[in-house]
């Protein structure tokens, strides 16, 4: 996720992609799609991308970092996304399950996916989608600009804990992100979409877990919870949550950076991306408007993590798109 020693982290490693993987690349977004392999049935073959997340590579996954700037020359590119004086609009609803009950939200889960030969972590959480299987994550938790290349194996594993899979883990079968984040590493586009197959049992996540909606055009000031699985809490291994009110980011990043996201105090780090950032939480149902995910941290925001605000030409195309894929 993010990085305190400077202004964001070196990314770790490079990404592959499976053979026969089909890209496309549309105006605003462009995805990967997972290609069965022939000879295998489509069950069979994600059934294997799940047993490859065996408890040990599981434990020895490691956070991955969004790239770093060097030299002054900064990835974040020209925000034209947004209207600052845009209304706030409901862009789907959430869907909490009557059944919920307090504790940690099961909308909101662990990310694992593989960079050639190394494992790694983010968060991510369900939306509420016409398919029942969408996941938001963090662009940089699926696409490493570095290596022009997408992440394998990646799965999510809802309200995961040292205990167990609760509902299963669930295999992407295809990933999105925004052309502005691929092209620009973009953090006001820092965003992604997964869209998942169904658990081992043929369960869609949504089904089981509830889920979160999406709202754009956000006030950049208002209470909020942020969700995700830093390796400074409990070793990744537990949920962890921070509850605090949103402001705009800082001046020096504003000015230095073109960044027009938002900011929370949040002691979270690496592992925390892709992690919900919640209006409106109820603890009780699990429900909630999502307006950011977790993207960055800086030295010019000190005790602060960042997110782009959720906006039409950031997660709003995406998830036009492909709600119903």
């Amino acid at each position: 996720m993010v990085s305190f020693l400077v202004v964001v982290a070196l990314i770790l490693g490079s990404i592959s992609i499976s053979n026969g993987a089909a890209i496309r690349s549309n105006s605003g977004d462009v995805s990967i799609e997972v290609v069965v392999p022939r000879g295998l049935t489509r069950k069979a073959y994600f059934r294997s991308i799940i047993d490859f997340w065996t408890p040990e590579r599981m434990a020895s996954a490691r956070p991955v970092e969004p790239p770093t700037i060097v030299n002054h020359q900064t990835p974040f590119g020209d925000n034209r996304n947004g209207d600052e004086n845009a209304i706030e609009r409901i862009l789907t609803p959430s869907a909490p399950l009557l059944s919920k009950g307090v504790g940690d939200p099961n909308a909101a889960g662990k990310v694992f996916f593989a960079m050639n030969d190394l494992t790694y972590i983010c968060s991510g959480s369900v939306v509420n989608a016409e398919n029942r299987n969408t996941i938001v994550t963090a662009g940089h938790c699926m696409y490493n600009n570095t290596a022009n290349q997408w992440a394998t194996n990646w799965i999510f594993v809802p309200n995961y804990s040292r205990d167990g899979r609760p509902f299963g883990s669930f295999a992407a079968r295809e990933l999105v992100t925004t052309e502005a984040w691929m092209a620009k590493v973009d953090y006001n586009n820092d965003v992604a979409i997964a869209l998942l197959e169904p658990n081992e049992e043929g369960k869609h996540v949504q089904d089981l877990t509830g889920a979160f909606g999406i709202s754009l055009n956000a006030a950049k000031e208002d209470n909020t919870n942020v969700f995700g699985y830093p390796i400074n809490s409990d070793k990744g291994e537990t949920m962890d949550t921070c509850a605090a009110a949103t402001s705009a980011t800082s001046v020096l990043l504003g000015m230095i950076f073109n960044f027009k996201g938002i900011q929370i105090t949040c002691g979270m780090n690496g592992g925390s991306s892709g992690g919900p950032w919640l209006r409106n939480y109820d603890s009780n149902t699990g429900s909630g408007q999502q307006v950011s995910v977790t993207s960055f941290g800086s030295t010019l925001a000190s005790g602060k993590i960042q997110g782009p605000l959720f906006v039409e030409e950031n997660i709003g195309q995406l998830f036009t798109k492909y709600q119903n894929k």
